[in-house]
């Protein structure tokens, strides 16, 4: 305590570290803050407390399709990334061939489909969906070989890198599995023989819902509806591409993003 005119008066102290004394006071809050809370910002020193909740309101922006942005890394993108390497990996290398799958790619004998593949006539066997539920999400994680994986993970994270900070992570994450199931229910409703594999479905899923992005923002959306048209009609001349899964992924992604769109509310709707 200090003496004051004949009465005592406490030394001010940090909230966070009461041992110690600060003349220093945070200028949004006004209490005082040691150097170890100090954090410099536009209007002076502020401590760590209001620094967080500054950080914690900058970061709910809300953008022009009224989803609230996510800043930062896409950690959704990288997980989803992540997730079809390492089954990958594990496929080829537990399940296949080893190294001469993860080189030269399996194929429908191997393990690996047999156990995570879409099998549209066995399905249809066992009942539509049938017991083995599973293979409607792990067939979105199955590749046949590098140029397959590697071709689909550079696409998603084309696309998943300009979708998940607009649309938040939560929304990302589900238009991702929406358009894999979606892509899923094509095959079993289209398809007739054959084992049917790959993140193509979904990446489809993203095509679409960012052609819709561009045009409800009034931009050129042609060109990518154009690319999405090609790769489709591929599907359809090229043998081993699954043209039922592409399309489901595109229905259900630009059905999905429509949906999403329609019921977020937006800053114009918000001021109306």
């Amino acid at each position: 305590m200090t003496a004051s005119g004949g009465g005592t008066a406490m030394e001010p102290v940090c909230p966070r570290h009461p041992d110690r004394v600060s003349y220093v006071s945070c200028q949004r809050c006004g209490r005082p803050t040691c150097p170890e809370c100090q954090t410099p910002a536009p209007v002076g020193i502020i401590c760590v407390d209001c620094a967080r909740e500054a950080q914690r309101q900058s970061r709910s922006v809300v953008n022009r399709l009224g989803f609230t942005s996510a800043f930062g890394k896409p950690y959704v993108t990288f997980t989803i990334i992540g997730l079809n390497i390492v089954a990958y990996l594990y496929g080829t290398l537990i399940l296949g061939g080893g190294l001469s799958d993860l080189i030269y790619g399996v194929n429908g004998g191997d393990p690996w489909p047999v156990r995570w593949g879409l099998w549209p006539e066995i399905d249809g066997q066992l009942g539509g969906l049938g017991e083995e539920w599973y293979r409607w999400i792990t067939s979105g994680f199955l590749h046949f070989s590098l140029l397959h994986i590697g071709m689909n993970m550079l696409v998603l994270f084309q696309f998943g890198t300009q979708l998940e900070p607009i649309m938040g992570r939560a929304r990302f994450a589900a238009l991702y599995v929406i358009s894999l199931l979606g892509g899923s229910l094509a095959v079993e409703l289209l398809a007739s023989s054959g084992v049917h594999g790959g993140a193509s479905g979904a990446i489809f899923g993203l095509f679409a819902a960012y052609a819709v992005v561009l045009y409800k923002l009034r931009m050129n959306y042609q060109s990518v509806v154009t690319t999405g048209g090609l790769w489709l009609v591929l599907g359809f001349i090229v043998p081993g591409l699954s043209w039922q899964a592409h399309l489901g992924g595109a229905i259900a992604g630009a059905l999905t993003m429509l949906a999403m769109l329609h019921w977020v509310k937006s800053p114009q709707r918000a001021r109306r």
